[in-house]
């Protein structure tokens, strides 16, 4: 299997090859492009399809990043001006958000029967599942997605000349002369990105930018010796880089192990001096912010995946991972070519929503969902990728309780955890060059030495990403700021009726904090836009791996679905959903 860092380096899945021409890179979907003005092998665009009912939002509305919409207008919460409605998962009640229970309650008591057939229908148009659809894409696949617009929690927004993402940031510098730098150049990220190395984050302490952070400025000589074998400890793991998917063709004993281990306990055994509280904090808000856990709930196999692979640098795109998911988006356009303007989408089908998936028969798999106007829909397939969370997979696979209950067992196991995105958008750019602003205030994260807040009261936002960090000219910016919710029912308070208000009305004593440490004030902020996403992290928890539960939940269903998604190994990355599109796609087509 390909590993995260050599990303694709036997060519196994060209996930993106070409995915985007230049002309397509700033525009991120513009409307209008491609719409029934591709090219296909399959059709004359000259002579278009008919219009199909297929239920789906139009195309030119479901572009992962698009303007802002202005209409749902500002409320004033504790002075800070808020827009009426929650972004991501923006279900207008809690009766209508879908998975929480199973959906197939048909009209006539048996779904419809099957009006179209297709070699290959994906099941999520997030990041795993766009990246399978274009590494399937000559067998013309369909992608449903939940959402009016596809990127999932890499989707983003447009304000002025600024991209920003409701959800994920960044991702991993490639290595030098590898595949994935060989793609990038040709998706055209080589000339929007920005690279931001590990060195380049100020944190806050006390509502001020701590300089000298890593040099141990103002610590003891004990205190900076743990900051040395700290730092010796994460450089042994950039030599020695656990892995995560693990590779069949390797000896992983090691990476099991690890695995079985939380990062704290692994951390605190391997220092000869207590780990100052100082770099526990900082720790913490790194694992709060990339895992939604702390120290002490994180596998350290997990933990040593992402912090030696911080080493490497970063890539930022205006948009964050929304750029990154509009760029490889935009070459499966094509696959609308012929399908008239006018039309829904015949293959990229937004507001479209899985309710039921089961295996009839050889090449038959069935797949119901319900389109824009809730009406029922079903379409005959010969194979079937599930791209997304497992909660939402074992409600739209009715048959695996009796079929295979130990992969019911198995996605029962990946415990999900909710975040809230504030997004705010600034009259002025900081002065201050940085790329993340972690936000460690007096360090009580919970399971910090001496902490007395506790994880289901944890109310603090983590890190500040600067939305213009990207972009090169302009005089506004955004930032965007992430608010792990490390507790189980965290999901709830999100969902709650007044929710919107009580998280803001948080969010605004966070906020003077970190315009403070960037010589900003709530004058300069022109409004903020929450986002909020129910189940968007895997808890990376130990003993996954090591027990096999992640590769046992991982291979195909019945023969006919597989699964394609952060969640394969409880690793929220952007290359683990990647890596895992590589390594299902060729199996996929060996049966088409």
């Amino acid at each position: 299997m390909l590993n995260r860092r050599q990303f694709l380096g036997t060519g196994l899945s060209a996930v993106a090859l070409g995915l985007a021409a230049r002309n397509t890179a700033a525009g991120f979907f513009p409307p209008g492009h491609g719409h029934g003005h591709g090219h296909d092998h399959d059709h004359d665009p000259d002579h278009p399809w008919p219009c199909a009912d297929t239920g789906s939002a139009a195309l030119d509305a479901s572009f992962p990043i698009g303007p802002i919409d202005t209409s749902a207008g500002i409320q004033y919460v504790n002075g800070l001006p808020v827009v009426k409605q929650w972004f991501g998962d923006d279900f207008p009640t809690q009766l209508q958000i879908p998975f929480h229970q199973g959906e197939a309650q048909y009209p006539n008591g048996a779904p419809p029967e099957p009006s179209e057939s297709h070699d290959v229908v994906i099941i999520g148009g997030g990041l795993s599942g766009l990246a399978t659809a274009y590494a399937l894409r000559r067998h013309r696949p369909v992608v449903l997605e939940l959402h009016r617009r596809f990127g999932g929690v890499s989707m983003g927004e447009r304000w002025n000349d600024t991209n920003f993402s409701l959800g994920g940031a960044y991702f991993i510098t490639p290595d030098r002369g590898s595949y994935l730098e060989r793609l990038y150049r040709e998706l055209g990220v080589t000339g929007l990105r920005r690279v931001s190395p590990p060195t380049d984050d100020p944190i806050e302490i006390n509502g001020a930018i701590a300089e000298g952070f890593w040099e141990g400025a103002g610590l003891t000589p004990i205190e900076i010796d743990g900051f040395n074998q700290y730092r010796f400890l994460l450089l042994s793991y950039v030599q020695n880089y656990p892995e995560i998917p693990l590779s069949p063709s390797a000896d992983n004993t090691w990476i099991r192990q690890l695995d079985a281990m939380t990062l704290r306990d692994h951390i605190t055994q391997s220092l000869t001096v207590p780990v100052p509280k100082l770099l526990q904090a900082a720790i913490q808000g790194y694992c709060y912010s990339s895992f939604n856990a702390g120290w002490q709930e994180v596998s350290a196999a997990s933990g040593w995946n992402f912090l030696a692979a911080e080493e490497y640098g970063r890539w930022g795109l205006p948009g964050g991972n929304a750029g990154l998911t509009s760029l490889r988006a935009a070459k499966l356009l094509r696959l609308e070519a012929g399908t008239p303007r006018q039309c829904p989408p015949r293959h990229l089908r937004s507001s479209c929503r899985a309710v039921e998936v089961r295996v009839l028969g050889p090449d038959n798999v069935r797949v119901v969902y319900k389109g824009l106007d809730e009406g029922f829909r079903t379409i005959r397939a010969k194979r079937v990728v599930v791209a997304c969370p497992k909660h939402v997979t074992r409600q739209i696979l009715p048959g695996l309780a009796a079929d295979d209950p130990q992969r019911l067992a198995d996605f029962l196991e990946v415990r999900t955890r909710g975040y809230v995105v504030a997004n705010v958008l600034l009259n002025r750019r900081p002065t201050r060059r940085f790329y993340d602003l972690f936000l460690l205030n007096q360090g009580d994260f919970p399971g910090t030495t001496g902490a007395t807040t506790l994880p289901g009261d944890f109310q603090r936002i983590t890190d500040a990403v600067n939305g213009s960090f990207a972009r090169r000219h302009g005089d506004t910016s955004v930032l965007t700021m992430y608010w792990p919710l490390p507790y189980d029912e965290g999901r709830f308070d999100i969902i709650a009726e007044t929710s919107l208000q009580t998280f803001a009305a948080r969010a605004r004593a966070e906020l003077d904090v970190t315009l403070g440490a960037l010589d900003l004030s709530i004058d300069d902020v022109e409004q903020v836009r929450m986002s909020r996403w129910g189940h968007s992290m895997p808890l990376a928890r130990p003993g996954l791996i090591a027990s096999g539960v992640c590769e046992r939940m991982r291979t195909p269903y019945r023969d006919h679905i597989y699964f394609v998604n952060q969640d394969n190994w409880a690793l929220p990355a952007v290359e683990t959903c990647l890596l895992e599109a590589a390594a299902m796609a060729p199996l996929i087509e060996q049966g088409l």
